[in-house]
């Protein structure tokens, strides 16, 4: 009997190796190299996120070297050849995925100037509340910084050449009974009217807006909108508890000024009343809970780097907007986990995902920041309510 066990833990550890040799075994791979070491770093490179298909050949293409570099940039270095320690560290049980976020590193380049300040209270709004507002703009380094009496906005521009990704990092904070709120297309605040985002900015003078859920094109198209209300109306109280894409998860604005999210059938619409809610957005998935990552984030297959934009909340009154860019030649956007990741290590205590794609918008003091300046105006895709922030 002893025998046979033996036997059997020796042919399952030769099957191991086979399967994935010992790091001694490893050969260095580079573009023109061929073989089964080639067809099984691709596939690791597929189970970590970095390729979107199955379907590999055995050879070491030039697709394939930077899918290998964007693996390298997790830990800090650069190169695009498959060296025995990067295989290691590919084929290790804690490997790196594509969705993993380095905070510090030489690959994600963020401002490099420091404005000189008014000063500032602990919240970032002015100090003395009856000076003039103060606004710096420095689109070239990637940042604008704006300070007054109730509000704080400052927006970082980030660039990683190596995943080919920009982004920007808006944190706000606000004081004096300042909350955040929603803005219409229209007066009547129908949801049934769609206008540029620029429009609707300039039609409510606001400083600093977002895209939002997006509920209004789910309306228009008959379809189910989840739970929304918008300053304390109820637009919809039909929701689903499925997994479909979006979950219409919750992010409620609670009246202490902090942000929570909730699964979509959490609560009704008048539940969110009763508390004290004037404003929810449904889309998700939820993000961040308590300062965790969410349980379930699913990893989209077609088409997983795409333009993202996510809410969240530091603490009470102290919200971030992580707004990525992609459909870009500069910029290919994100996966749900790396912009969930991002707000993990950025500290972020709750986060859900906002609608991505062509309504991804930040718009800052009148002008579009996560757009170029040539961008056509018919290609800017009209919406009927933005998440807004102005001076109280």
């Amino acid at each position: 009997m002893r025998a046979l066990v033996i036997r059997v833990l020796s042919a399952v550890m030769l099957c191991l190796c086979l399967c994935v040799p010992a790091r001694a075994e490893y050969r260095s791979l580079g573009v023109g190299d061929r073989g089964d070491d080639v067809v099984r770093l691709k596939k690791r490179l597929y189970e970590l996120g970095y390729f979107t298909t199955a379907s590999f050949g055995d050879s070491y293409t030039k697709n394939t070297a930077e899918k290998v570099r964007r693996f390298i940039s997790k830990y800090g270095e650069d190169g695009d050849v498959a060296t025995p320690e990067v295989q290691a560290w590919l084929y290790a049980e804690d490997a790196r995925p594509e969705s993993y976020v380095p905070m510090t590193g030489p690959a994600s380049v963020g401002p490099a100037v420091t404005p000189e300040l008014p000063a500032l209270a602990e919240d970032g709004t002015l100090l003395d509340k009856t000076a003039a507002p103060f606004m710096y703009k420095n689109e070239e380094a990637g940042l604008w910084v704006y300070a007054g009496p109730t509000l704080s906005v400052e927006i970082r521009r980030f660039d990683n050449r190596v995943d080919n990704l920009i982004w920007l990092e808006t944190r706000v904070r606000l004081s004096g009974g300042n909350r955040v709120r929603t803005i219409f297309s229209d007066d009547q605040m129908s949801a049934r009217r769609f206008a540029k985002p620029l429009d609707i900015v300039k039609k409510h003078g606001v400083l600093l807006a977002f895209s939002d859920d997006f509920f209004g094109w789910r309306r228009d198209a008959k379809d189910i909108e989840g739970i929304v209300v918008r300053e304390g109306r109820v637009y919809s109280d039909v929701t689903r508890a499925t997994g479909k894409f979006p979950t219409l998860d919750v992010m409620a604005a609670m009246p202490d000024g902090t942000l929570r999210a909730f699964a979509s059938d959490a609560h009704t619409a008048q539940e969110y009343l009763d508390m004290g809610v004037l404003n929810t957005w449904a889309f998700g998935p939820i993000l961040v809970t308590d300062g965790q990552l969410a349980q379930s984030i699913p990893f989209e297959t077609s088409n997983p780097r795409q333009p993202r934009q996510a809410m969240g909340m530091y603490a009470s009154n102290d919200y971030l907007f992580l707004t990525v860019l992609g459909r870009r030649t500069d910029s290919d956007g994100a996966t749900l986990q790396w912009l969930a990741n991002r707000c993990v290590g950025l500290g972020v205590q709750e986060a859900i995902n906002l609608d991505g794609g062509n309504s991804v918008m930040l718009v800052f003091d009148g002008e579009m920041i996560n757009k170029t300046k040539n961008i056509r105006a018919g290609a800017i895709r009209g919406m009927v309510s933005m998440i807004a922030f102005t001076e109280e």
